[in-house]
C-alpha cells in the first residue's frame, strides 16, 4: 500500500496575555480551591476563566465545561471586558475539539466587543487567532488578510516574537500556494530570531516548517535532519505539541521510504505527544495514519480498532479528505477478513467522496463506472440463467425422438447465437462507455490546465503589475521628500497619483483574489467586505460603519467567481458612492434571505438625491450592468432622509 506523505504546518498560537511557568494541573488544583471561597460574581468569574484557559492545555472535555460557564457568568456580570475574554476563551476549546465554525462565531463575536472598546491589542490577538482558524479550513485568504492585520500591531508596537510567529503563519500560506522559495526565506529569518533569542518552542515550530519544505523540494536527509533537531529541542521544554508533529511528519518520511517498522514507531510516538497536547484533530490524523501502518504490516485487528475510535470524530466534522483515507484503510480491513457486503460499503463511500471532492464532472464519471460494473453483473447473472435453461432444454430433448432432438439442436443453436449477439453488443456498449470516460477525463484535464493558466496570470500580475505599481509610490514619495521646494500644487498632485496608484493596488488584489477562485461563498465575501470597509472606516473617521449577514444565510452558498466579484463590486461602488456625494453619517451593509432569495442592502443616512433629475454616472450605470451580468435585480430608493440600494439574487 502506497501512502501519501503529509507535511503539516506548525501555526504558533498566542491565545492571550496569560502565561504560566508552574505545571496547568498544579495551577488547576489552586484555582478550585480559590473558587468556594470567592465572595463576589466578578471574582468567580476570573477564576472560572482561568480554569477554562488552564484546562484547554490538558482536557478540552473539562475546559469545554468550565468555558460554557465562564461565558454564563461573564453575561451574568454584565461587564463588556469579561464577556469578550470568555467569548475568546472559549472560541480556543472549540478550536482545540476542532469545531473552527463554532470557534470562528465565538470570535467574531469577541472582536465585535474589543472594537468598541478600541482595545488594539485584544483585537490583534483575535485576528491573530481568526487566520489561524480560517488557515486550518483552509480559506488561505481569509487566513492572509487577519494574519497581515495582526503582523501589522506586532511590528507598530516593536513585539519582535509575536510579529516573527506571524510571518511563520505567513509563510506557511506561501507553502500551501507551493511558492517554496519564498516559504523557506520567511523560516530561516525565523529560525535564525528564534536562536538569537532562545525562543525554544517557536524555533521548534520553525524547524518542523523547514523540514516540510525540504520534503517537498526532494532533499529527504536534510528533512529528517532537522526534523531530529526540532525533536531534541522540543525534548527538552517538554513541547509536546511540536513533538506530535515532528514524530508524526518523520513517520511520513519513513512511510515513504518504506521503512514501516521505523514509521510505526515515530507515529506511536506521535499519537503519545498528541494526546498530551489535548489537540484532538491533529490526534486523530496521526491514528489514522497509524492504522494503514497497521494494514500494511497486516495488524489488521489493530486496525479496526483505530478506525472504530476515529471514524465517529471524521464523520462529525465532515473532514473529506480524511474521511477518504479512513474509507480505504476500512476496505482493507474487511477485505482480510473476507466481508465483501461491508468492503462493499466502504468502497461506494470512498467513490462517494471522491466525487465530492474532485467536482460534479468527476462524479457523473464515477456514477457512469458504477452503473457500467453492476451492468455487466447483470448480464453476467441473464448469461448464466439462460445457460442453466439451455442445459435442462438439453436434457428434456435427449429423451425424445430424433425429430425433437433436432428440433432441440436447432434451438440450441439459436439460443447461442443470441448469446453470442448479447455478448458483442455488451462489448460495444463497453468500448462506448470508454470512450465517454476518456473525453471527460480529458475535459478535466483541459479545465485543469486553464485553472493554472489562471494562477499563474495571477501571480504575474501580483509580482510584475503589482511590483511596478509599488516602484511608482515609492518613486513619488521620493520625490516629495527629496526635494524642498516643490510648490504646493506639484506636492497635491503629486499625492493624488500616489493614492490613485495605492486603489489600484489594492483594486489589482481584489482581482487576483476572484481569478484565485474558482468559487466564491458569502463566507469569503464577509472577510473581503469586512476588510474594505476597514479600509473605508480609515479614509473616513465621522462615518459610522456596520456590516451583517442575517442568520437564515447560508454562509456557504457557492457564486462563481465573477459573480462573487461582480457582488463585491456593487458593493463597494456602493459604499463609495455613499462617501463621496451623500455626506452620511452611518453606512450599512446587510445581507438578507427573503422568500428564497438573497438580498444585499447598502444603506446610509445622508442627503440623497432624485433619481428623476439627477444625471446617472458611470458608478450608478456599472452597478446596474454588473446586477444584470448575473441575473440581479437592482434598486435604488433615495429621498432627503437617505439613500438604500438593494440588489436580489435568486436562491
Amino acid at each position: 500500500m502506497i501512502y501519501r506523505v503529509l507535511l503539516p504546518i506548525i501555526f504558533c498560537f498566542f491565545l492571550g496575555g496569560k502565561t504560566f511557568s508552574q505545571d496547568p494541573v498544579q495551577i488547576i488544583d489552586s484555582l478550585k480551591n480559590k473558587l468556594p471561597q470567592a465572595t463576589s460574581n466578578v471574582d468567580k468569574a476570573k477564576i472560572v476563566a482561568d480554569l477554562t484557559w488552564y484546562y484547554s492545555m490538558v482536557n478540552t472535555d473539562s475546559a469545554f465545561v468550565y468555558g460554557e460557564k465562564s461565558l454564563k457568568l461573564a453575561k451574568k456580570i454584565g461587564d463588556s471586558t469579561l464577556i469578550a475574554q470568555a467569548l475568546s476563551d472559549f472560541a480556543v476549546v472549540n478550536y482545540g475539539k476542532g469545531d473552527l465554525k463554532n470557534a470562528i462565531n465565538l470570535y467574531n463575536q469577541s472582536l465585535a466587543i474589543r472594537k468598541k472598546q478600541a482595545d488594539s491589542a485584544g483585537i490583534a490577538s483575535l485576528h491573530y487567532k481568526m487566520g489561524t482558524a480560517y488557515h486550518k479550513k483552509t480559506q488561505l485568504d481569509s487566513a492572509m488578510i487577519y494574519y497581515l492585520k495582526a503582523l501589522k500591531y506586532y511590528e507598530d508596537t516593536g513585539n519582535e516574537v509575536l510579529a516573527n510567529s506571524a510571518q511563520s503563519n505567513i509563510a506557511a500560506l506561501h507553502f500551501n500556494q507551493q511558492n517554496y522559495g519564498e516559504a523557506m526565506r520567511y523560516f530561516e529569518q525565523n529560525i535564525k530570531f528564534f536562536r538569537k533569542t532562545k525562543e525554544d518552542k517557536l524555533l521548534g515550530n520553525a524547524l518542523v516548517n523547514k523540514a516540510s519544505i525540504q520534503l517537498v523540494m526532494k532533499d529527504t536527509l536534510a528533512a529528517i535532519k532537522t526534523l531530529n533537531e526540532s525533536i531534541k529541542i522540543s525534548e527538552a521544554i517538554n513541547n509536546v505539541e511540536t513533538l506530535g508533529s515532528a514524530y508524526n511528519n518523520l513517520g511520513e518520511v519513513f512511510m515513504a521510504e518504506n521503512k514501516i517498522d521505523q514509521a510505526k514507531e515515530a507515529i506511536s510516538k506521535s499519537i503519545q505527544y498528541r494526546a498530551n497536547s489535548n489537540m484532538i484533530a491533529d490526534l486523530m490524523s496521526s491514528k489514522l495514519t497509524l492504522a494503514g501502518i497497521h494494514n500494511t504490516l497486516g495488524e489488521y485487528a489493530k486496525a479496526r480498532l483505530l478506525l472504530d475510535e476515529i471514524r465517529p470524530f471524521y464523520k462529525k466534522e465532515g473532514i473529506k479528505e480524511k474521511l477518504s483515507r479512513l474509507y480505504l484503510q476500512y476496505i482493507t480491513v474487511f477485505a482480510s477478513e473476507k466481508r465483501p457486503d461491508s468492503a462493499q460499503y466502504y468502497t461506494k463511500k470512498y467513490a462517494q467522496i471522491q466525487e465530492e471532492m474532485v467536482g460534479e464532472e468527476a462524479l457523473k464519471i464515477t456514477n457512469e463506472l458504477e452503473e457500467k460494473y453492476e451492468s455487466e453483473k447483470k448480464e453476467n447473472q441473464i448469461l448464466q440463467q439462460r445457460a442453466q435453461l439451455a442445459e435442462k432444454d438439453l436434457e428434456v430433448r435427449r429423451k425424445n425422438t430424433f425429430i425433437f432432438g433436432s428440433l432441440g439442436l436447432a434451438l440450441v443453436l439459436g439460443l447461442l447465437g443470441y448469446l453470442l449477439y448479447n455478448q458483442q453488443k455488451l462489448k460495444n456498449r463497453q468500448l462506448q462507455k470508454e470512450g465517454e470516460l476518456k473525453t471527460a477525463l480529458a475535459r478535466i484535464e483541459t479545465q485543469n490546465k486553464l485553472q493554472e493558466q489562471r494562477l499563474r496570470i495571477s501571480r504575474d500580475l501580483h509580482d510584475n503589475i503589482g511590483a511596478q505599481l509599488t516602484f511608482i509610490i515609492s518613486s513619488i514619495d521620493n520625490l516629495k521628500y527629496g526635494f524642498s521646494d516643490i510648490g504646493e500644487k506639484l506636492g497635491n498632485k503629486l499625492t493624488s497619483i500616489s493614492n490613485f496608484t495605492s486603489q489600484t493596488i489594492y483594486e489589482l488584489r481584489d482581482t487576483i483574489w476572484a481569478m484565485n477562485k474558482e468559487n466564491i461563498t458569502f463566507e469569503d465575501l464577509q472577510a473581503r467586505i469586512a476588510n474594505f470597509i476597514e479600509h473605508a472606516k480609515n479614509a473616513s473617521e465621522k462615518t459610522d460603519f456596520s456590516f451583517s449577514i442575517d442568520e437564515n444565510v447560508d454562509e456557504g452558498h457557492v457564486f462563481s467567481s465573477v459573480e462573487g466579484m461582480n457582488i463585491y463590486r456593487i458593493i463597494q461602488e456602493a459604499v463609495n458612492n455613499a462617501l463621496k456625494y451623500a455626506v452620511a453619517d452611518e453606512i450599512e451593509v446587510n445581507i438578507l434571505k427573503e422568500h428564497e432569495q438573497y438580498q444585499i442592502e447598502i444603506a446610509d443616512n445622508g442627503k440623497g438625491f432624485n433619481l428623476e433629475t439627477i444625471d446617472a454616472g458611470n458608478g450608478l450605470n456599472n452597478m446596474k450592468k454588473r446586477a444584470r451580468e448575473i441575473d440581479g435585480i437592482l434598486q435604488v430608493i433615495s429621498s432627503k432622509k437617505g439613500t438604500r440600494i438593494s440588489l436580489r439574487l435568486s436562491n
